[in-house]
């Protein structure tokens, strides 16, 4: 029994040796494996803090270009909001000069439309002036023209008389003549041997205007009319019309 003990005993021993080995086998394979662990952690770990290191400094610069590019962006934004105030402001010195503007040459066409229409009045008026100054120009010219026409008429009549009462008188100066003549011959005289003036009793008696009988009677007197017996004496109303016309 005892000897069963004791090899029951040394047999548990060398089970427990052996697995105390095989335990230390494997602890040192562990430590080993940790320790590759270890490394190819660290060697990530690096990997992973230089990646992400890069990748933050990438950042940075990304983050310092942003930056840059939004404090452009606001420098841009404040001046576009200047700009802006000023359009603002230039919009509103517009308007206000447009409605200036607008009211100025409002008024100024009411002006010239109140004027246009106090000329188109005036022309009227004188429009109606000058029909009235032209219908009483009319009549004057139609009372003219009647006057004329009677006037015509008169001096028609006083031509008839006064050709009418010159060829009586020339045939009363003709009828003396020849008596003149006569008494000449008595005394042994002539008319050319007196040489009394030459005178165209047609021509100079035709283009008189209105000789009257006072006048007739001196030309009788002064002898202008010694020459009307050589064959003269024919000339009736009408050769002293045509002569005078």
């Amino acid at each position: 029994m005892a000897l069963t003990l004791v090899h029951f005993d040394s047999k548990v021993e060398q089970e427990e040796e052996y697995i105390a080995n095989r335990l230390l086998k494997r602890l040192d394979s562990l430590k080993r494996e940790k320790q590759v662990l270890a490394t190819e952690v660290e060697q990530e770990e690096e990997y992973l803090v230089n990646n992400l290191q890069k990748r933050m400094g990438k950042l940075n610069l990304e983050k310092t270009e942003l930056e840059k590019e939004l404090e452009k962006l606001h420098r841009k934004c404040e001046e576009l909001r200047l700009e802006q105030c000023k359009m603002s402001r230039e919009k509103e010195m517009i308007e206000n000069q447009l409605e200036a503007e607008q009211e100025y040459i409002v008024n100024k066409l009411q002006k010239q439309a109140m004027g246009l229409a106090a000329e188109k009045q005036a022309l009227q008026l004188e429009k109606t002036d000058l029909k009235r100054q032209v219908g009483e120009l009319m009549e004057a010219v139609q009372k003219l023209n009647n006057e004329k026409v009677l006037l015509e008429q008169s001096m028609e009549m006083e031509e008839e008389g006064i050709v009418n009462r010159l060829q009586r008188v020339i045939e009363t100066v003709l009828a003396r003549n020849k008596a003149v003549e006569a008494c000449l011959e008595a005394h042994g005289l002539s008319v050319k041997d007196l040489n009394p003036p030459q005178v165209d009793v047609s021509t100079e008696w035709a283009y008189s205007r209105s000789p009257t009988r006072s006048d007739a009677q001196a030309r009788l007197n002064s002898g202008e009319l010694w020459s009307a017996g050589s064959g003269r004496s024919d000339m009736s109303t009408n050769d002293m019309r045509a002569a005078r016309a």
